[in-house]
């Protein structure tokens, strides 16, 4: 059994059909590796059931829900899981569990070995694909990372965008004060935070299940993404992220 005390952060969106199972999945491995493992569960403004089953699920095991009351966005409410976690060393996954959540140990023997953040990566030779990718989706991916890699110049970290980030509780707790991106392209925003503030950032491969549906809108969203960019640019210009940030 792990010592480390583990805060788990699952940020949920219209989850219904699967999201009581994937707690109870979390729970249990959790539970075998770890003393006292945190589950925070943040609904963003489901309009299914979201909610109801995670009410029902918090009857059976230990579980802190978040509820936004309208969608905010995934950056938003991972800020506000991140900000009510109090484990030592916090994470962040997706509900569907597109990552098994049995990587954790790697993530955290990483956290352990000194580094501060510790974050999935698709770009990374070890990384494995159970189930093909989109098309569009692999597009959508690769111009993101090179915009990323141009506008934010990071081009030594491979992958923002992977949503299985594991970090010290300080560290994270420090970085998500100066995050303003409230959807995806959030990750993006955090890594460039936690380099300019001289974190370091360790990239593991991980095995990835891809599900057959994703909250991400083909159009909408990658223009999203791409004007954040330049937003956490102008941010950066703005001095933002000068480390004063009392939010």
């Amino acid at each position: 059994m792990r010592s480390e005390r583990l805060s788990i952060i699952l940020p949920c969106f219209d989850e219904e059909a699967g999201i009581a199972e994937n707690v109870r999945k979390v729970h249990e491995y959790l539970s075998s590796r770890f003393e006292n493992p945190e589950i925070i569960a943040v609904d963003d403004g489901s309009r299914d059931g979201t909610l109801s089953e995670l009410e029902r699920v918090s009857k059976e095991i230990p579980l802190t829900i978040i509820r936004n009351e309208v969608n905010e966005g995934k950056g938003k409410a991972v800020k506000k899981g991140i900000l009510a976690a109090t484990g030592d060393i916090v994470a962040f996954l997706d509900a569907d569990l597109a990552i098994p959540i049995e990587e954790i140990d790697l993530f955290v023997d990483s956290i352990v070995a000194g580094h501060d953040i510790v974050i999935a990566s698709r770009f990374i030779p070890e990384f494995r694909a159970i189930n093909p990718i989109p098309f569009h989706r692999r597009l959508m991916e690769r111009v993101f990372r090179v915009l990323r890699k141009i506008i934010l110049n990071n081009g030594d970290i491979q992958d923002t965008q992977c949503g299985f980030k594991v970090f010290r509780r300080d560290t994270a707790r420090r970085i998500f004060k100066y995050v303003t991106v409230n959807r995806f392209a959030f990750d993006a925003e955090l890594i460039f935070v936690a380099r300019k503030f001289g974190y370091s950032v360790k990239e593991l491969p991980i095995h990835l299940r891809n599900p057959r549906e994703s909250h991400v809108r083909i159009v909408r969203d990658p223009i999203d993404m791409f004007i954040a960019l330049f937003r956490i640019r102008l941010n950066e210009y703005k001095g933002r992220y000068d480390g004063k940030s009392t939010v």
